[in-house]
């Protein structure tokens, strides 16, 4: 036999299944899941195989709505390729506490918890994921001790084909209209927190993020051209830390629109409240002179005239604003408290940049007796900002004295962790209607009760009844003081402006700012919103529209049964007038509210 035939015989001799069978089968894709306490929804890990990126999906009732990737850009490397699992636990999260404002005044976040311990070569990140029965939320915590860098952020949500977007182009102030689109068609750019997701068949998910307490800077999203249904995450600029390091909750509030309204887990995120002893802390109605007069915090005078109609009106503070004297303001916040009423003052956040300048000025305005303080013009999202929101809000808790930020950031918890907090702007409101300025629309505010106010506290400065080229009604002006949540609510027009409609000064002396429930009772983002709030046994409800005239059946089906309840409800009347109507009502009824075009109406129920 040749050589030639000794090879081939050779080739045959070696079956070809028995070297296939020693190739390595394919690796099996890993995943992991945490369930919500009720099992609707679902936050699902993914990794095709050890070492590939990490996936996301959020899914609800087994449908899937949101999917993204994970992972950081760090000095200490490039979490996202090549991390392993390491290790994972789950937890049960089960806390309750108590803020002075918000939807409501005892909050519960049940949950579940699922921690991954991943490695990249010498760095230990650790994924966190929790899931409540309205949303998910999940962060980063970079393991080990030392300085480190974060440069950049893989997180993104990609949501489902055919969703709805209603997105706020983004800027510092937070101060710019939510647009609706189609998710394919949104322009590549940035886009603010919070986002709302219109994900058909009825479900909704709002993104937002919360915990930024100065050790990380804020976020936004980010769409780019190239991948126009993704929404990244981008925080604004580097992050400079120590390790072990956390990186904010970024949150999917998830659930029908009641449930996006509704929601506190943005809230409940935050961290515990630092504050110790919370007696001191008290919400209220604001009179305040400078939307209808700007001139008028100069002068003494004029701020007494505000004194006395937040003591006529039953109203709990009086602000003035920039121009305020310091040669007359101990004896104006003298004279406030003699009648019942009292001060905050406003000043530019840079007055108040470093510790010895907040201490010494914070110190001085407490001496005087003021209550507290309306800081305007942070207007950054770096990492430095959001370390001076935490050291204004500790610095002023330690003084007592109350904080409203104006021309600021998004509340991302800060109300839980510092409840001295009672309102934050990062809102288009009535300031916009001045100087000529275009009328804020009725759209706008029904896009609101959705978006910016379902994360946090909104100074919007409601019920300007004398914005020139108003194009809504008084009946939604009204309506909006219940619409609109705020710790410290600022009424913004002008003593004479609520004296010619007495309708409105009635429930604007009763109504309350601090609320143990709240409730969607009907509406659709840019559309409409209706909404009840509950203080003690007694109810309100706000209604608004956008567009046509209509009639709204509004059934009572919240009230105590067997209880008959006193109904005052005050809606539109021809000629930009209001009528007032009572009748006794109890929880079979329904109210049948006429609403004018752009219009609202504002009811009063209380148990007899």
């Amino acid at each position: 036999m040749s050589k030639a035939i000794v090879v081939a015989a050779a080739a045959v001799a070696l079956p070809a299944p028995a070297a296939a069978a020693q190739q390595p089968p394919p690796p099996r894709p890993q995943q992991w899941a945490v369930r919500s306490p009720d099992g609707r929804l679902a936050a699902v890990v993914a990794q095709a195989r050890p070492g590939a990126p990490l996936r996301l999906t959020v899914r609800r009732d087994g449908r899937r709505l949101l999917a993204g990737a994970l992972g950081l850009d760090t000095s200490a490397g490039r979490l996202v390729h090549g991390l392993r699992l390491r290790g994972r636990s789950a937890a049960t999260v089960d806390e309750r506490y108590a803020t002075p404002v918000g939807k409501r005044l005892r909050h519960r976040l049940r949950a579940r918890r699922l921690t991954l311990r991943l490695r990249r070569g010498a760095t230990t990140v650790a994924l966190q994921l929790l899931a409540a029965d309205d949303g998910i939320a999940y962060r980063y915590r970079l393991a080990g001790r030392g300085p480190v860098r974060v440069v950049g952020e893989r997180s993104s949500f990609a949501p489902a084909r055919g969703t709805r977007t209603w997105l706020q182009r983004w800027t510092a102030n937070y101060e710019r209209p939510y647009d609706e689109a189609p998710l394919g068609a949104v322009a590549p750019g940035r886009y603010a927190f919070p986002a709302l997701l219109g994900l058909g068949r009825g479900t909704w998910a709002l993104l937002s993020e919360s915990g930024v307490d100065g050790r990380f800077a804020a976020a936004r999203l980010a769409v780019s051209a190239a991948r126009p249904g993704r929404l990244r995450v981008e925080p604004v600029g580097a992050v400079r830390g120590r390790r072990p390091l956390a990186t904010p909750w970024r949150v999917a509030v998830v659930g029908e629109l009641a449930t996006i309204v509704g929601s506190d887990l943005v809230e409940s995120l935050g961290g515990r409240s630092q504050i110790a002893d919370e007696r001191w802390i008290e919400p209220g109605r604001v009179a305040w002179s400078w939307w209808s007069d700007p001139g008028s915090s100069r002068s003494y005078e004029r701020q007494l005239d505000y004194v006395a109609l937040a003591a006529a009106m039953g109203w709990e503070y009086v602000l003035v604003d920039e121009g305020w004297d310091e040669a007359w303001m101990p004896r104006l916040v003298a004279e406030a408290r003699r009648r019942g009423v009292r001060v905050l003052l406003w000043a530019r956040w840079s007055d108040l940049e470093s510790d010895a300048q907040r201490d010494e000025l914070l110190g001085r305005w407490a001496a005087w007796g003021v209550a507290g303080v309306k800081l305007d013009f942070p207007q950054s999202d770096g990492q430095p900002r959001m370390a001076w929101y935490e050291r204004t809000a500790r610095a002023a808790a330690d003084a007592r004295l109350l904080v409203d930020f104006h021309g600021c950031t998004l509340p991302r918890g800060i109300q839980r962790r510092w409840p001295n907090v009672m309102t934050m702007e990062a809102v288009m409101g009535a300031e916009h209607e001045l100087g000529g300025a275009a009328a804020l629309s009725a759209r706008h505010n029904a896009t609101l009760p959705f978006t910016r106010n379902a994360v946090g506290s909104m100074d919007y400065t409601p019920v300007t009844f004398s914005a020139a080229g108003r194009t809504t009604t008084a009946g939604q002006q009204l309506a909006l003081a219940v619409v609109f949540e705020s710790g410290l609510q600022h009424f913004a027009d002008s003593p004479q402006a609520y004296a010619l409609r007495p309708e409105a000064e009635e429930l604007l002396r009763a109504v309350p700012v601090a609320w143990d429930e709240t409730r969607l009772l009907g509406g659709y983002p840019g559309r409409a919103a209706t909404v009840a709030r509950r203080r003690g046994g007694e109810w309100w409800v706000g209604a608004i529209g956008a567009g046509a005239a209509r009639a709204e059946r509004l059934p009572l089906r919240f009230l105590d049964p067997g209880r008959s309840y006193a109904a005052t409800v005050v809606a539109d009347a021809p000629g930009d007038g209001l009528r007032l109507e009572r009748r006794t009502v109890t929880a079979a009824d329904a109210l049948a509210l006429e609403l004018a075009a752009d219009g609202g109406a504002t009811v009063r129920l209380v148990p007899r």
